[in-house]
């Protein structure tokens, strides 16, 4: 006996949602492997054998630029410090150890220069390093010579790191208690050209500084 055509066309229906939802299903539950972290690392340096491993998670979730494989990262050196689980990126890692903890280095040609600044003058303590920033020197009455006002030093520099009172980094995270560490902020350290240098390091002893956070280009 033949089947009536509604019902055929019911039957056809079913396996299509059927073959549907099991493609979605795959799609859902496919996993890739990748490296991540297999222990915190605080402070940047060459990456061994023991401080990455794989993982396999959904593919769904994976950005574009994870590392797929161990050989690819070990010898590399994080830019920031990394924790445990972290996905390593193509774009986290360098080649050679940057010049501070936060992972920023001193470009070719430019100088390292620590400016003295409260949180008010930071921005509320908002500067990060690789936040670019314009730095303003207020002169001190009865420090900085009569008639100077206010100025603009430095245009657009770079901030490689941030330091608290004690010296170390402003934030700091202790990978055995995974606690975070707030100093208060102290100074911030930028990229100069070398023109630059001489005029900042003058207003150093006569001035106070406030730095404005520059928008992404």
């Amino acid at each position: 006996m033949s089947i009536p055509v509604p019902r055929r066309v019911f039957f056809v229906l079913a396996i299509l949602a059927g073959v549907l939802s099991g493609a979605l299903y795959l799609s859902a539950t496919q996993r890739v492997d990748i490296v991540v972290m297999a222990r915190d690392i605080d402070v940047p340096r060459e990456l061994g054998a023991e401080d990455v491993e794989m993982r396999a998670v959904a593919a769904d979730l994976v950005p574009d630029d994870a590392i797929r494989s161990l050989t690819d990262v070990v010898g590399l050196v994080p830019r920031t410090p990394m924790l445990r689980g972290q996905i390593v990126l193509a774009r986290s890692v360098a080649d050679e150890l940057a010049d501070f903890r936060s992972g920023q280095a001193v470009p070719d040609g430019y100088r390292a220069v620590a400016i003295p600044v409260t949180a008010v003058g930071a921005v509320g303590g908002a500067i990060v390093p690789g936040s670019r920033i314009d730095v303003l020197a207020v002169p001190i009455a009865g420090r900085a010579p009569a008639g100077r006002t206010a100025e603009v030093l430095v245009t657009g520099a770079t901030v490689l790191d941030v330091r608290g009172e004690s010296g170390a980094a402003y934030m700091q995270r202790d990978a055995r208690t995974s606690t975070v560490a707030l100093d208060r902020i102290a100074s911030v350290v930028i990229a100069i050209a070398l023109v630059d240098e001489a005029r900042l390091a003058d207003r150093v002893a006569t001035s106070t500084f406030v730095l404005a956070l520059l928008g992404a280009r």
